[in-house]
């Protein structure tokens, strides 16, 4: 009897191998070859779940996305508190070397669909994939009392996303000038400044 195949696990380790070689040489060196080395796959395995290596980029980022839903939901349990906001926000900080890994794929990435407009679909996916949890943690957090009534949280999730795209950039292009301990006051600070409306 042929042996069944999990084909959502083997896409998960392909783009798993994908970010690994993303990360440690650059999206444009990573070619399809680097992949199936690092993952110990065939090129023709890999055309298999990804007939080209756009594709292939676009599944890196969805599973950069999904290692940080994890680890939010690892760290605040689903809560919808300022302090579980703060929590979640933490997550997209290159502050360890798996979200470090991450966000140099994710950076990547946003580079790349500058010069690949087939590649927008993703990254409006992506920004959508980030926002929408912040922005349903500051409702409820208005709602509670914990943060001003009149917040537009929409709003207020879009602002912190680019907040922390850009804390992104300067934790992994200038990691001697921007530190963790800087990144997290300017995060505080945003949170002050949200808090009094």
């Amino acid at each position: 009897m042929p042996k069944e195949v999990d084909h959502p696990a083997r896409r998960r380790e392909l783009a798993d191998a994908a970010c690994r070689v993303i990360a440690r040489q650059g999206l444009g060196a990573t070619t399809l070859a680097d992949v199936a080395e690092e993952s110990g796959w065939s090129i023709g395995s890999i055309r298999h779940y990804f007939p080209n290596k756009d594709e292939l980029i676009a599944s890196a980022l969805w599973r950069v996305g999904e290692r940080v839903d994890d680890r939010i939901r690892r760290r605040t349990a689903g809560g919808m508190t300022v302090k579980d906001l703060r929590a979640a926000a933490i997550e997209l900080l290159p502050l360890d070397a798996e979200a470090r890994q991450d966000s140099v794929v994710y950076l990547a990435f946003l580079a790349q669909v500058a010069v690949v407009p087939a590649l927008a679909d993703a990254a409006e996916g992506a920004a959508q994939r980030l926002q929408e949890p912040l922005a349903a943690r500051i409702a409820h957090a208005a709602q509670a009392g914990e943060l001003p009534p009149h917040l537009d949280a929409e709003h207020e999730a879009a602002r912190l996303r680019l907040l922390l795209d850009g804390l992104r950039v300067q934790l992994v292009t200038t990691p001697r000038h921007a530190s963790a301990e800087w990144a997290l006051t300017v995060l505080d600070d945003y949170f002050a400044a949200l808090a009094a409306g």
